[in-house]
């Protein structure tokens, strides 16, 4: 009898393992992009759900205020959607400015929907700043002297700002707010050339904010996500850069104001 003593099962080959691993890495590859758009639809849709909020907020501001939109000009304007400038150390990762904005207490209060998840923060000097928000507002939105003339100076021909919801020609085709790059964020005042020429602020371009895409809403309450189509805007690093004919540009312009 041999007591104690029990068969040795044979291992791996070296041929077997290297098949394991080659088809372990196979099926990685075959995962990885499908988990990546998983990913970034995953953040998409959190955008979108930020701006429909946001979007709700403003639509509840002018019902509770006789039709007056509120305000995005945000010099010395205590009437502004919001306060900070997030091109500022000490603004930019106070989140009190935004429960100071006129829309806070008609978002629930909720300073989170502010900031997109995919922001990584702004550049401020040498530091990475993780700023509280990531939404700007269209410029044309809102009232404000008009002593302050055309905001840009190439608007002179378009509608310089919409005062009531009444005032709003096609809302549906009209955004409100965007998700803005963090190399061109500073107020809540989102400049757009009307003309499509030059694109003074920008919104989101990089692959890690939703892989060159950005989220808006629009004056009628839905929101949407724009991809970048045209190779020249992947090209804008910094605010004021001229592109003429970028169709990029022309949709956001073309969305922004109206001809008078």
């Amino acid at each position: 009898m041999n007591l104690g003593q029990s068969k040795r099962r044979p291992g791996f080959t070296l041929l077997e393992l290297l098949a394991v691993m080659a088809t372990i890495a196979t099926l990685a590859a075959l995962l990885l992009p499908i988990l990546g758009r998983a990913k970034i639809k995953a953040q998409q849709t959190s955008c979108l759900a930020n701006l429909h909020q946001l979007g709700l907020a403003w639509d509840l501001y002018y019902v509770d205020n006789s039709g007056w939109l509120v305000e995005s000009y945000p010099v010395n304007n205590s009437n502004v959607w919001v306060q900070g400038d997030m091109s500022r150390p000490s603004e930019a990762t106070n989140v009190n400015l935004i429960r100071e904005g006129k829309l806070y207490p008609y978002g629930n209060r909720n300073e989170s929907i502010y900031r997109c998840p995919t922001d990584k923060g702004v550049q401020i000097g040498a530091t990475r700043v993780q700023s509280v928000r990531s939404y700007s507002m269209n410029s044309f939105m809102g009232a404000r002297d008009a002593k302050v003339g055309p905001i840009p100076p190439s608007a002179s021909a378009y509608v310089p700002f919409f005062s009531r919801d009444s005032d709003l020609r096609q809302p549906s085709e009209l955004w409100v707010m965007l998700d803005e790059d963090e190399r061109s964020i500073n107020d809540g005042f989102f400049v757009t050339d009307p003309t499509g020429r030059i694109w003074f602020d920008f919104p989101a371009i990089s692959a890690y904010r939703h892989n060159f895409s950005y989220a808006l809403a629009f004056a009628d309450g839905h929101a949407e996500i724009w991809k970048h189509r045209d190779p020249r805007t992947r090209l804008v690093a910094a605010t004021q850069t001229e592109q003429a004919q970028n169709a990029d540009l022309d949709r956001l312009a073309s969305a922004s104001s109206r001809p008078k």
